[in-house]
C-alpha cells in the first residue's frame, strides 16, 4: 500500500493525462527469426492497445543482441535503454526470461558470480512479470552440459546465476520497492502433473511469492507460449499463450490494464497461490551448504515441490554452523524493501549471534544490544551502494550484502512493532516524531498526516542519541489525531498513528 500511495503522490500520471512509458521485454528464443524483432510474436496486440491508451511503448527484443549474451549483459543493456528514455520513471512488462533480465538489472548483477553494482535509481515504477522462470525453467539438470548457449544454461534450476539473483541482498532477492505483480499460467501438465506448470515453467518458479505477498501472483488457465518446449518440457499445453494479448486470453489484459492504471480490478482476476490446488500445498527449496566461516560447500541443491517449505513459491536456505544472519532491518520497523540508510539504527536477526563483532566493509559497528538471536547496532556513514556486513565470533562468521540508499525513513512506535501509536510528543499544535534513516543529505522529508502535507520545521539528528532522528511538524488545521507517513525521495516509511 505504501508503494501505491507513493506512486499516486509522486507520479499521478494516469489521473493527469501523461501515462508512464512502458518497456516490453521478451524472453529466450532458441532460434531467432525476423518476427522476433517486434513485440507482436510474444505480446500480441499489447503494444497497440497500450498505444491506443496514450502510453509510449518501447520493445526490447533479446534477438536484437547477437551471440546470445548472458542474462547479466542483457540486464545492463536494459538499464541503458531505460536511462536513454529520459523519463522520470517507466513501467516494465516482461515475458519469460525477460523477467530475469529485469531482476538482473535491479540488482546490478555482473557476469562474475556474486558481484553486483545496483543502480542508485532504477527508474522502474511498476513491473508486470509474465511467466518468469524465477527459479528456472523445466530443464533437467542433466541437460546443462548440452544446452546451446549461456542464456539457456542460466535457466536451469539450481544454476549459480539463479541462486545469485535470489540472494543478492541479505541472502534474499530484493525488488528495490518496485510495485510488482506476476501473471502465471497453470494449463500445462498431464495426469498427476496437471496444473503444475504453464508448459515451460513450473508454477512454483513463476510465482512472485519469494518477494511479494500472496495476492501479487495471479494464476490464469493459460500456457507459456506456443513453442516446442511446451510440448516436450511440460507434457503439453494447448491453452492460449499467457503473454500474447488477443481475444482468446482476455484475463491477462485485464490485469495489465488495471495494474498500470492504478485501479484495483486486477485483484479479482484469476486466483492467488493460497487458492491454488498446487501452490497452496507445495513449494520449492534452494539450499546451499556452507562451513562455519561462510564458505560454500558442494553444489546448490534444488528441490522442486518439496513439502515442508513455504507454500506458494521458492525459499532459499543457507545451511551452516556458527553465526547466521537471517535479516537486517531498520530498528524502528520492517519495510517492504531491504534498503538501509547511512547512520541508521538497525536490528540484525539470526542465530548464534551472542558475543559477535559486527562490521561493515571492515568498519566495526557500535552495538546497543546483543543476544543469541538479535543484535542492535548503528550503521556507519556509508556512501550509497552495496556493502558487506559481517558478524564474527569464536564460532565462525556470517556475511551478507546490504544496500545503502541516501534515506530510508522508519518511524519508531510506542510498542516497538513499527505500527500503532508513534513514539512522539506533542506541544500545542506541534508534534515531534522519532525515527531513523533520514540519512546525511539534509533533504527535507514530506510528512503526511491523514493524507495532508504537514509543515516540517525541523528534520535531522536528535544530537543526544547517535542514529536517532527527529522530525518536528505542525499539525494541519483541524487535525488532532490520525495516520502519519514520512516520504524521502522514492521511499515511504511505515504508517503510524498520533
Amino acid at each position: 500500500m505504501h508503494r501505491i500511495l507513493l506512486c499516486s503522490l509522486v507520479i499521478g500520471a494516469a489521473a493527469f493525462g501523461q501515462r508512464t512509458p512502458v518497456v516490453l521485454v521478451d524472453g529466450y528464443h532458441p532460434i531467432c527469426q525476423s518476427g522476433d524483432l517486434t513485440s507482436g510474436k510474444t505480446f500480441g496486440d499489447l503494444e497497440a492497445r497500450l498505444t491506443a491508451e496514450g502510453v509510449s511503448v518501447t520493445f526490447v527484443g533479446t534477438c536484437s543482441y547477437a551471440g546470445k549474451p548472458a542474462i547479466e549483459d542483457l540486464g545492463q543493456a536494459l538499464g541503458g535503454i531505460i536511462s536513454n528514455l529520459n523519463a522520470p520513471q517507466v513501467d516494465v512488462i516482461t515475458h519469460s526470461m525477460g523477467g530475469l533480465i529485469l531482476r538482473s538489472y535491479l540488482s546490478g548483477k555482473q557476469t562474475t558470480s556474486g558481484v553486483f553494482a545496483p543502480p542508485v535509481d532504477t527508474k522502474v515504477r511498476k513491473w508486470i512479470s509474465i511467466a518468469t522462470p524465477n527459479f528456472g525453467a523445466l530443464i533437467p539438470d542433466i541437460a546443462s552440459n548440452y544446452l546451446p548457449d549461456i542464456e539457456a544454461q542460466e535457466l536451469v534450476p539450481g544454476s549459480q546465476f539463479l541462486f545469485d539473483l535470489a540472494t543478492w541482498n541479505q541472502n534474499h532477492d530484493d525488488l528495490r520497492g518496485v510495485d510488482a505483480v506476476a501473471i502465471i499460467g497453470n494449463a500445462g501438465g498431464l495426469g498427476p502433473l496437471s496444473g503444475t506448470s504453464d508448459g515451460t515453467v513450473a508454477v512454483t518458479s513463476a510465482s512472485l511469492s519469494f518477494a511479494e505477498p500472496d495476492e501479487r501472483t495471479r494464476i490464469l488457465p493459460y500456457c507459456h507460449g506456443t513453442s516446442i518446449f511446451n510440448a516436450i518440457l511440460g507434457l503439453g499445453c494447448d491453452a492460449p499463450p499467457v503473454a500474447r494479448i488477443q481475444s482468446d486470453n482476455p484475463l491477462s489484459w485485464q490485469i495489465i490494464d488495471s495494474f498500470l492504471a492504478d485501479t484495483s480490478d486486477w485483484r479479482a482476476v484469476g486466483h492467488s497461490p493460497s487458492q491454488d490446488a498446487i501452490l497452496s500445498k507445495y513449494g520449492g527449496l534452494l539450499t546451499q551448504n556452507r562451513d562455519a566461516m561462510d564458505s560454500p560447500i558442494g553444489a546448490i541443491s534444488d528441490e522442486t515441490f518439496a513439502q515442508g517449505t513455504t507454500p506458494g513459491g521458492y525459499t532459499v536456505s543457507i545451511a551452516k554452523p556458527g553465526p547466521q544472519i537471517a535479516l537486517v532491518i531498520p530498528a524502528a520497523a520492517r519495510l517492504p524493501f531491504l534498503s538501509l540508510a547511512p547512520g541508521m539504527l538497525i536490528s540484525i536477526y539470526g542465530t548464534n549471534l551472542n558475543g559477535s563483532a559486527v562490521a561493515v566493509d571492515g568498519q566495526t559497528l557500535p552495538q546497543l544490544y546483543a543476544s543469541d538471536g538479535l543484535i542492535n547496532a548503528r550503521l556507519p556513514e556509508h556512501a550509497p551502494g552495496l556493502a558487506r556486513l559481517t558478524v564474527s565470533s569464536a564460532l565462525g562468521k556470517a556475511q551478507v550484502n546490504i544496500f545503502f540508499e541516501n534515506a530510508v525513513p522508519a518511524v519508531f512506535t510506542m510498542n516497538g512493532s513499527g505500527s500503532g501509536p508513534a513514539a512522539a510528543y506533542r506541544i500545542g499544535d506541534y508534534v515531534a516524531l522519532y525515527l531513523t534513516g533520514l540519512g546525511t543529505q539534509g533533504a527535507v522529508p514530506t510528512v503526511l498526516i491523514n493524507g495532508i502535507s504537514a509543515n516540517v520545521t525541523y528534520a535531522g539528528p536528535t544530537h543526544w542519541f547517535d542514529g536517532l532522528d527527529q522530525i518536528n511538524v505542525e499539525l494541519p488545521q483541524g487535525v488532532t489525531t490520525g495516520t502519519v507517513i514520512v516520504i524521502m525521495g522514492q521511499h515511504v516509511s511505515n504508517t503510524v498513528t498520533i
